[in-house]
């Protein structure tokens, strides 16, 4: 095919790929196969990568699922397997016992001691039973509002310990072998294994109960449930459940001081206490008295150290004298 653009004078080469080029030929034909198929495998790789990028997403998704559910399995496992020895009357119990507190701290009725708490042995194996225990200001005790913050402050102290192992005499000396115990937490726990506090159940009775399951159910993120899991560690569940067992409630209601006397460094001052003795079951009171505490008797040495102590084992000290007689 001729064209003007070329010329006898040119080199034959020249000449050939002008005329080529007018004809509409490539110079390199192997690339009009080369880069279609090129492109066919790039965009074929392209598929690929994106399916196996959905496919580890969607097993990615799926293992979390799945751990997520094995978490939830274990945790509502867990709840089921501390809850099962309770019974209905069980995690009722809170509400039987706070019902009881107002009446300790109403107008007083007078003192009262059942056959059943007499003579001081048989008081001695009453309180050997499993107890719950709470002491707090009467007027703590006067409305519910004020009982859960009284049982979380009421701690083991001297009354309880002196109750369930008496001292010998109410001399300073035999009071302060058992006073001295009391001040620490350990050696409490070893002297009055069968006593729980109230706030121990209040605090453990919610795992107990469906919503908290509830809660475990609806959780949709692992760390949801790992939180619930450190609520649930840190709950005192085999104490609450020794608690929401108990077959008496141990209470100390402390009035308010109408003395002119000084307080002392722990905060001990001369007042009255009511302590009444329940039987939870037979829903009645085995004993109620009321006794007057001072710590201006005990020696300045051990009154600066342990006069809340001494006073509440003196006080555990009277309730027995009171039963023998």
């Amino acid at each position: 095919m001729g064209t003007f653009l070329t010329n006898p004078r040119m080199a034959p080469a020249l000449r050939a790929r002008i005329e080529a080029s007018v004809r509409g030929e490539r110079r390199n034909p192997s690339r009009r196969v080369t880069l279609p198929r090129t492109k066919a495998l790039v965009r074929a790789g392209i598929v690929v990568l994106v399916v196996t990028l959905v496919v580890w997403v969607l097993q990615v998704r799926r293992a979390e699922r799945q751990a997520l559910e094995r978490q939830r399995a274990a945790l509502l496992e867990a709840v089921r397997a501390q809850s099962a020895s309770l019974g209905p009357d069980d995690r009722g119990a809170v509400g039987r016992i706070e019902a009881w507190l107002p009446r300790f701290a109403g107008p007083y009725e007078g003192d009262f001691i059942a056959p059943e708490a007499r003579p001081a042995s048989a008081l001695t194996a009453l309180v050997a039973r499993p107890m719950v225990y709470v002491r707090g200001p009467l007027e703590a005790f006067a409305a519910p509002s004020g009982i859960a913050g009284a049982a979380a402050a009421s701690v083991k102290d001297a009354l309880a310990v002196c109750l369930v192992e008496p001292a010998a005499s109410r001399g300073e000396k035999a009071l302060l072998g058992k006073v001295r115990p009391a001040y620490s937490g350990s050696l409490v726990e070893q002297k009055t294994p069968n006593v729980r506090r109230l706030q121990e159940a209040e605090v453990g009775l919610p795992f107990f109960s469906p919503p908290w399951a509830e809660k475990v159910r609806a959780a949709e993120t692992e760390r949801e449930l790992t939180m619930l899991k450190i609520d649930l560690d840190r709950a005192p569940l085999d104490k609450a459940k020794a608690a929401l067992k108990a077959t008496l409630l141990l209470v100390a209601v402390d009035e308010s001081s109408k003395g002119t006397g000084p307080t002392e460094l722990d905060g001990e001052r001369a007042h009255d206490v009511r302590v009444g003795l329940v039987d939870l079951a037979g829903a009645k009171v085995l004993l109620r008295v009321r006794k007057r505490v001072d710590p201006s008797g005990w020696s300045a040495s051990a009154r600066n150290e342990f006069a809340t102590g001494l006073d509440g084992c003196a006080l555990a000290f009277d309730i027995y004298d009171a039963v023998g007689r």
